[in-house]
């Protein structure tokens, strides 16, 4: 596992923000695709911000993880 840093590497509560790496693929865009995440666009950590939207967007459309229970 691999934690990938953005420009604040914390936020103001003091949380760890980070992207994280498993074998190669980035589980934060893997929860997103299944529909377990919603993208939360907070400036400056927008790396992934315009890749992640889509990704969750497509999720909801297909019904995907936790938006397949919302009818």
């Amino acid at each position: 596992m691999q934690l990938e840093l953005d420009a604040e590497p914390r936020d103001r509560y003091g949380r760890l923000l980070a992207y994280v790496w498993l074998g190669g693929e980035m589980l934060n865009r893997r929860l997103l695709a299944e529909g377990y995440a919603g993208p939360l666009r907070i400036a400056p950590n927008v790396r992934y911000a315009e890749e992640f939207e889509p990704l969750a967007g497509e999720a909801q459309a297909q019904e995907r993880g936790l938006w397949g229970g919302c009818r």
